[in-house]
């Protein structure tokens, strides 16, 4: 008499086999997302360099290096063709990671730091500059790991704000105009916004507060992102991306929890087409603070369209 496999433990190993893979393929593609760079510029028809931005007069092209094992930072300064500033060439090491930069030069006062999203990179921050430019003196636009030409896998915001506290500084030093006397501004887009909250916290705490933030399309936690994307393209979400979040951002802080300890003006703006982090999310990340959802915008365009958006941003900034 043949032997039967039994069919119901097979159909449960396969099922868990197939769970599994598609777990960890979701978990994959977060920490290796697609690279926006000059051709993903070209092709979405955005500037390819601050040169090509209405407005912007002065800028450079420089990089920190994040030296490893106590190792410290240092900037290497790239000047543009147009650019009269020196160099400050700092070769990197085996142990390091360098993040690039651009640096604008603004028509207000201060610094101003623009964190790009997941999947972006400082060519997205180009699309939010013109709304940018007459509220700070020096504006740095960087790469975040694992995105535009920096190297290495993302953290998704775990861990960038510790590189963007050296950026900063060391940006500062690049600048011509004086910048840090009108304080820090910190704006970030999506992944971005938690970065640029984690970062005002650490600031906060170290007792020099940035002067104010601004989220743009901001979430309190990755599963929301990370859920909403999958149900965009229509794959399932379910406990896939449960699990997934979980096992990338296990102890990691939320939004709301960071914003408890920043001590400056908070503005949050949110698009009504938003599928990514929709109006209900970025209200529930960002209360109390002020929020502005406006119709008829969709996530990628958050901090790039909308007049209501940008006359609250403007207000904002100048009140503040």
């Amino acid at each position: 008499m043949p032997v039967m496999i039994p069919l119901i433990p097979l159909a449960a190993v396969a099922a868990g086999a197939i769970t599994t893979t598609y777990t960890v393929a979701i978990a994959r593609e977060a920490k290796r997302p697609r690279r926006a760079t000059y051709a993903w510029a070209l092709a979405h028809h955005s500037a390819a360099s601050p040169a090509e931005v209405p407005g912007v007069r002065t800028w450079h092209e420089g990089s920190t290096v994040l030296h490893t094992m106590g190792h410290t930072p240092a900037a290497h300064h790239t000047p543009a063709a147009h650019s009269t500033s020196p160099a400050h060439a700092t070769p990197p090491s085996a142990r390091s990671m360098v993040l690039p930069w651009w640096l604008v030069e603004g028509q207000g006062a201060g610094t101003m730091l623009v964190i790009h999203g997941w999947g972006r990179s400082r060519w997205d921050s180009l699309r939010r500059l013109p709304w940018l430019l007459e509220h700070a003196a020096s504006i740095v636009l960087p790469d975040l790991r694992g995105h535009g030409e920096a190297p290495g896998t993302t953290s998704i915001g775990h861990s960038d704000h510790l590189d963007l506290d050296q950026v900063i500084q060391r940006a500062d030093n690049a600048s011509a105009s004086g910048a840090t006397n009108g304080g820090l501004t910190i704006v970030g887009h999506s992944m971005g916004a938690m970065v640029a909250a984690r970062l005002a916290a650490l600031l906060a705490a170290r007792g020099t507060p940035a002067r104010r933030l601004v989220l743009m399309a901001p979430y309190d936690s990755l599963i929301v992102p990370m859920a909403n994307r999958l149900r965009v393209r229509g794959l399932p979400a379910g406990p896939f991306a449960a699990t997934a979040a979980w096992w990338l951002a296990r102890g990691e802080e939320p939004l709301h929890r960071a914003l408890a300890r920043v001590q400056c003006p908070v503005l949050a703006l949110g698009g009504g087409l938003d599928a990514v982090t929709t109006p209900d999310d970025v209200r529930r990340a960002a209360a109390p603070h002020e929020t502005l959802i406006e119709p008829g915008i969709d996530h990628a365009n958050v901090g790039v369209e909308g007049t209501a958006s940008r006359e609250a941003l403007h207000a904002f900034l100048l009140r503040t």
